[in-house]
């Protein structure tokens, strides 16, 4: 027999003529070939993930709450069991019998001690594995806090005049009269969120927003901006001069989710120079009432409080003056007084407003009944003299008195009515009766009741007797 034997480098390079003698020789000799086959040629393959000491990675990760990560074992025998310091925070299953395994961390409402102030808030984990062997490995996770969306603010800039023990190290604060700039980084799982649009808001203190454009700067208690592409957030905060020291709280908001988180910081307030003088616009209001026979006049307004520190509150001491809402964060504040019907007419009522420093200013209300009503105007009437021809008619205008008007005439000929204001007179066409004898003027009237007016009418082209031809 002939057999061929290849080293699989092509057709004809290596290859071998080998001839056995026998059929028995043969087979011994595939047998062998077959088994250096299965051995690869180099010795038994080992599986890296069984036998030896336990591995586990990563042995300092950092996982962010809310997100799957994955947890990866070697060596050892399985299956694995599996254990946490803190299940709470880092849920494990029991037993593995895999070489992986993913794990969703919670949120840690409990930070590590120590960490820095600008540190990750991170709460760490032992993660314990045991094999059927006996052998323990044990790695730490970090699970850092991750909310929808995270901040941190910082003072980068300022116009603030240096304090005398002013350190490389001191950190940059607002203060009264100056203006001072703010970044924060926009976090979700770990990673920035960057060309994304926000809103700051003034949640509490005398501070404000100023945006600056190309002819005049705009102060706001409200500032919408888009973040950066590293997702770095930049404002300018301005602190009104005289502003005392306080605690300042900022709010920012992403928009397209809604997503908000409250920072606080301190404003450096001016030198003490006594209790801050509060403003109200307007600090008085009269309510009138339609005429003296009616109730107290009544209604509502507005009014604003300056130069305090939010929040304001605001009380009524009469209970016929009623004061909303009892509590304002707004800088200016802003309060509505109203006074409702009624019989006795609250006269200088205060409304006293107490800004959160203890400064206070006092609002008055006054309701007062109105003015006896005018009496009307006595009726006139323009012109008050006509001239009519047969047949013809004419007008006047009716002013002064009261509505519906009455009218009158003392010729039997003449007739006239009213309409609105406007009083129409007509003298008939006759022929009129050859017998007849007319006055040779007529007189009509019109009146409202209480005052009268009266229109002469001359006539044109009668004959005999004033009549009206032939």
């Amino acid at each position: 027999l002939t057999y061929k034997i290849s080293d699989q480098r092509g057709p004809n390079k290596g290859d071998a003529i080998v001839k056995f003698q026998t059929f028995v020789n043969f087979v011994f000799a595939l047998a062998a070939s077959l088994l250096l086959a299965a051995c690869g040629g180099g010795g038994p393959q080992l599986n890296p993930n069984q036998g030896g000491p336990i591995s586990a990675a990563p042995e300092n990760g950092t996982f962010y709450a809310g997100q799957p990560a994955t947890i990866t074992l070697s060596g050892g025998r399985k299956p694995y069991a599996i254990t946490s310091s803190e299940p709470g925070i880092l849920p494990v299953p029991p037993i593995v019998d895999a070489n992986s395994f993913e794990v969703v961390p919670n949120n840690p409402g409990v930070v590590d001690i120590g960490l820095a102030p600008d540190a990750l808030p991170v709460r760490t984990v032992i993660v314990s594995i045991r094999d059927v062997t006996g052998i323990i490995v044990s790695i730490n996770i970090k699970v850092a806090q991750n909310f929808l969306t995270g901040y941190r603010l910082a003072f980068i800039a300022t116009t603030c005049p240096a304090p005398a023990a002013a350190s490389a190290t001191a950190a940059i604060t607002p203060c009264a009269g100056n203006d001072t700039a703010v970044r924060l980084n926009a976090t979700q799982n770990g990673s920035l969120h960057g060309n994304e649009t926000f809103r700051l808001e003034v949640v509490r203190g005398q501070f404000a927003f100023y945006t600056p454009n190309s002819s005049t700067g705009i102060i706001s208690n409200t500032y919408t901006t888009t973040s950066d592409h590293e997702g770095k957030i930049t404002a300018v905060i301005r602190v009104p001069a005289g502003a005392p020291s306080q605690v300042a709280i900022v709010r920012v908001v992403h928009v397209a989710t809604g997503a908000s988180q409250e920072q606080v910081f301190v404003i450096t307030g001016a030198a003490a120079t006594g209790p801050l003088t509060l403003v109200a616009i307007p600090a008085t209001f009269t309510f009138t009432g339609a005429t003296s026979a009616s109730e107290c006049g009544t209604g509502s307004g507005d009014f604003f409080v300056f130069d305090g520190v939010p929040p304001y509150t605001a009380v009524s001491s009469s209970p016929g003056v009623q004061v909303t809402p009892s509590t304002s964060s707004a800088q200016p504040g802003r309060f509505t007084v109203a006074v409702g019907s009624g019989t006795s007419c609250p006269t200088a009522a205060p409304v006293i407003v107490t800004d959160s420093l203890g400064n206070r200013v006092t609002v008055t209300v006054t309701a007062v009944r109105g003015a006896a009503a005018a009496a009307p105007t006595p009726v006139t009437v323009a012109p008050d003299t006509i001239t009519l021809a047969c047949g013809t008619s004419g007008s006047v205008s009716v002013v002064g008195g009261t509505k519906p008007y009455s009218v009158s005439t003392s010729h039997p000929e003449v007739t006239a009515t009213v309409s609105g204001n406007t009083l129409t007179i007509s003298r008939d066409p006759g022929p009129d009766p050859a017998a007849a004898v007319y006055p040779a003027t007529a007189t009509v009237s019109v009146t409202d009741g209480n005052s009268a007016a009266t229109v002469t009418v001359n006539f044109t082209g009668l004959v005999a007797n004033n009549r009206c031809g032939p």
